[in-house]
């Protein structure tokens, strides 16, 4: 399914995707550090960080293949179609098979003293059996979440992307549900663990009985190996992931750094900030992964008109965005830290103004490079994030101990704002035969969020003394003047009546 009907459906289950995301942050961070305290958070954070990178086994497989499955899907190539599936279906089966023999090891290793959950850390003591069951189990997690994946992306192959995603969803839903009676009763990390084991476990039988039911005639099988087709799927995927492997550097490996470098209380600072900026930005990332198989289908099919304007009007409508989510959130956040974390003192504005700082600019960096990711030109941008990341996590190990968590926000905003120049760049080679890009849009959000941010600093820790009610009014208020000046500064005008046209148009059609 292309076109406004298919972008709108992605959207459904992208905005659906975020509040499943949010309600995990909503319900599982309160119990946590209720249950836990800050410090049993942080190591609960630091056990899950131990393991994350196992999802970058996967070598990009599931990302490039079901893209460009996609793309012969819509070419009529069935007969490579059936040998590329297989083949990287054995190769994923094999990857997660030993992996998770390979993983047994973790009850060799003393992991409690390495993570200095063994009483040396400022958190408390975790057994050592909890500590590498809980390891072992969340590894096993990540490992059936890598053939999870795989599945429910071949969805989007049959024009069905907003199926595989209300799987995701009730994958991340479950892994709630599972969770809240484990954490409800102080249970063990080892138990926390297997209840979400078992509920991805569960969907994942769930997803492909759907899919069988609704493709059985691209329902993956084990019967077309082609040892030959093994690098010409390992090279491209292998720079997705890099990608991802870029997304645990700049995402896990700070957990682990602040751990041993500050302590678990600092993690679980560093973590809830940033979780309160994550949930702001994937709001918008939902309009950009909504886009995601429709630039994935216009460039199959070379329709670079088409291709171009969903380029113009997604810019122009997610940078007009950015600045009154995540400015408008960094007001909410002192109210947040009172009424969600029950932790007022956890709420420091140099740290929450800088965290905002680096949201902007991911947020900008996140829709720019959908143009690479999701057509399979993506090799110039993942050598430079990886490249990038690498020296970022160097330069942390000299910031954190010196500087703390502001030294490693300042460091991780200047990586971003590279980065968003370099996919730029790119996307300008993307377009380079069609037509010449503007920068007009980036340069205004870019001088708006700087502007206001700069008042934030001197405002926020005023306003952080209000009343609760005073300070929503403020960050509503906030946000409704950045949207004010957003509908001029990014033509929006242009863009809401050229959509509800298209609306009537299909309506028209339709009745």
């Amino acid at each position: 399914m292309s076109g406004l009907k298919g972008i709108a459906k992605n959207l459904g289950a992208s905005f659906s995707s975020h509040l499943v995301a949010a309600l995990q942050q909503v319900a599982l961070t309160p119990l946590f550090l209720k249950n836990y305290g800050a410090a049993g958070y942080g190591e609960w954070l630091t056990l899950s960080a131990s393991v994350s990178y196992l999802g970058t086994l996967d070598f990009g497989i599931q990302t490039f293949v079901n893209q460009d499955l996609t793309v012969r899907y819509h070419r009529g190539d069935m007969d490579e179609f059936h040998i590329q599936q297989s083949t990287a279906l054995r190769m994923l089966l094999g990857i997660v098979v030993v992996a998770g023999t390979l993983a047994a090891a973790i009850f060799l290793l003393p992991l409690d003293r390495w993570l200095r959950m063994d009483g040396s850390g400022d958190g408390p003591i975790v057994a050592a059996r909890i500590v590498c069951g809980a390891v072992f189990t969340l590894a096993l997690t990540v490992l059936a979440n890598i053939l999870f994946g795989f599945f429910t992306g071949q969805f989007m192959v049959i024009g069905r992307a907003h199926v595989g995603q209300y799987w995701s969803n009730a994958k991340n839903a479950c892994m709630i549900l599972f969770a809240v009676p484990v954490l409800w009763v102080h249970g063990s990390f080892l138990a926390i663990a297997a209840a979400q084991l078992t509920a991805v476990l569960l969907c994942l039988i769930g997803v492909l009985i759907t899919l069988f039911r609704m493709g059985r005639d691209i329902f993956p099988t084990l019967r077309h190996w082609d040892g030959s087709t093994v690098g010409a799927i390992l090279k491209p995927s292998g720079y997705f992931a890099l990608i991802f492997s870029s997304n645990f550097l700049v995402y896990q490996v700070p957990v682990l750094i602040l751990q041993r470098g500050a302590g678990p209380v600092e993690v679980a600072i560093f973590a809830t900030t940033r979780t309160i900026f994550s949930m702001t930005r994937n709001v918008i990332n939902a309009f950009t992964q909504a886009i995601g198989p429709e630039v994935t289908t216009l460039y199959a099919k070379q329709d670079w008109p088409r291709l171009s304007r969903l380029y113009d009007y997604s810019e122009r409508a997610v940078f007009a965005l950015i600045p009154v989510a995540n400015i408008g959130a960094l007001f909410l956040c002192p109210f947040l830290a009172h009424v969600w974390l029950h932790k007022p003192e956890m709420f420091v504005p140099d740290v929450y103004v800088l965290c905002a700082a680096v949201s902007i600019v991911m947020s900008a960096k996140e829709h720019k490079f959908q143009f690479q990711f999701s057509t399979n030109t993506h090799r110039e941008l993942a050598r430079f994030l990886f490249g990038s990341y690498l020296a970022l996590v160097a330069a942390w190990f000299f910031l954190v101990p010196r500087f703390g968590i502001n030294g490693l926000l300042s460091a991780w905003f200047t990586v971003e704002l590279l980065q968003v120049l370099f996919i730029m760049r790119l996307n300008s080679k993307f377009f380079a035969h069609h037509e010449v890009l503007d920068a007009k849009y980036p340069l205004r959000m870019s001088i708006l969020s700087a502007v206001f941010l700069a008042g934030t600093l001197v405002v926020l820790p005023k306003t952080a003394l209000l009343t609760l009610p005073v300070q929503v009014v403020i960050a509503v208020g906030i946000g409704a003047v950045l949207l004010g000046l957003d509908i001029p500064l990014f033509g929006l005008v242009p863009v809401a009546g050229k959509l509800r046209g298209l609306v009537q148009k299909r309506l028209g059609r339709t009745a």
